[in-house]
């Protein structure tokens, strides 16, 4: 876990910096409009998360987490640092989309590896360790991105993103024990990937409006006045916050339950939106990204310690890995439905599109999880504990033992 939270310590900035600038860097530096920029952005990260359950089934499959992170960012690292020397913003797309793509094949991995070596009850405490480091080392490249951009222009963002990346990569190689899970080849039943496909959308269809968000925030600041360095502050304020609650918030999950814990921090992501909703500087993306933050510091740990129960032995990565599918694809469908709301409806169009998506995720989940939001906490739903028990693979067995 150590090893694993350095890691994230280091990736986080790949995405992060990414997420809040490549928009800005398209149309600044590779002359693409608004609306093109956050679209290509989103065929990026839906493509992204359709290898989520692939690659975790793959992962599954071999009882092996260490490749596939080494793949991911391994791939990843000469794709992304080629889009400075790409002339026009197609190719330039083009590169991050694969480059996105490839990254992708270490999720599910990395999701698993804390289930793996971790025990009921006290998963949401790593999960938001993990978040924590995710923060924390986002919190520390924001600032330096944004002064060498502010110096040297938006190009210096691949130097920053670059240095990272290999230190990931080197953190995986060097520090991260090379597990072995066991391995079942039980087949999936519709009724159990019919639970956790409702868990998904119910939960991820606020991902459609933060998707929008917060690949636009960056690029509305600048629209209200803020240089390359004030949107790094932007970013550093929630993400600072992040790091500090994070660990709390996952512990907070152990105690309140997985279920509970998704539905406050959906209803704490709401108010962000509606702060987003009524902006009218840029200072006012302080309070905004901060709101989002701390919802998201207790929504994260909650949705994959809730997912990570779900699955039975043998089987954890390819659950994860589905529901990231779903959970980030529904996210990365956001920049283009935001284009389409800014196109309709400028910026308060792409907030209201947003705002409107994170209330259906907090009205459905009541709706769908009456029971266990008013009974007795709860890792997973009780049909979900049968068929994970049903799934556990003979002890006796060679697979087992490995």
């Amino acid at each position: 876990m150590v090893a694993l939270a350095l890691y994230s310590l280091f990736a986080s900035n790949r995405g992060s910096l990414f997420t809040v600038y490549f928009s800005l860097y398209l149309v600044e530096v590779k002359g693409a409009s608004i609306a093109v920029a956050l679209t290509l952005i989103s065929v990026a990260f839906v493509g992204a998360s359709l290898v989520g359950p692939l690659a975790g089934r793959l992962s599954d499959r071999t009882g092996r987490r260490k490749p596939f992170l080494l793949v991911g960012e391994g791939l990843a690292l000469p794709l992304l640092l080629s889009i400075p020397f790409l002339p026009g913003y197609l190719p330039a797309g083009l590169a991050f989309i694969a480059g996105q793509v490839a990254a992708a094949i270490g999720t599910p991995a990395l999701n698993a590896y804390v289930v793996d070596t971790t025990q009921h009850g006290e998963r949401g405490r790593w999960y938001g360790l993990l978040g924590a480091t995710n923060a924390m080392g986002a919190a520390i490249g924001f600032p330096i991105a944004g002064y060498l951009m502010d110096l040297y222009g938006f190009e210096a963002l691949f130097l920053v993103a670059g240095t990272v990346m290999l230190l990931a990569f080197s953190t995986v190689l060097v520090l991260l024990p090379d597990i072995t899970v066991p391995v079942t080849r039980a087949p999936r039943s519709l009724r159990e990937m019919r639970s956790i496909s409702i868990f998904s959308f119910a939960v991820s269809i606020r991902a459609i409006g933060w998707g929008a968000v917060v690949t636009f925030y960056g690029t509305f600041a600048y629209l209200l006045g803020a240089n390359a360095f004030d949107i790094s502050l932007i970013a550093l304020s929630g993400y600072v916050v992040g790091a500090i609650i994070s660990v709390p918030m996952g512990q907070a999950v152990d105690r309140m339950g997985a279920l509970r814990s998704v539905l406050l921090g959906a209803a704490i992501s709401l108010g962000a939106m509606l702060i987003f909703l009524v902006t009218t500087t840029w200072i006012e993306l302080f309070p905004a990204q901060i709101t989002y933050r701390i919802g998201f510091a207790l929504m994260n740990p909650a949705m994959l310690s809730w997912v990570g129960g779900m699955a039975p032995t043998g089987r954890r990565a390819e659950y994860l890995g589905f529901f990231s599918m779903i959970n980030s694809t529904l996210w990365s469908s956001g920049p283009l439905v935001g284009a389409v709301s800014l196109s309709l409806g400028g910026s308060t169009g792409l907030f209201l599109m947003a705002t409107g998506a994170t209330l259906i995720s907090v009205i459905s989940l009541p709706l769908l999880y009456r029971s266990e939001l008013l009974g007795p906490r709860r890792a997973t739903p009780p049909e979900v504990e049968g068929l994970a028990r049903a799934h556990q693979p003979d002890p006796t067995s060679r697979l087992a033992n490995r």
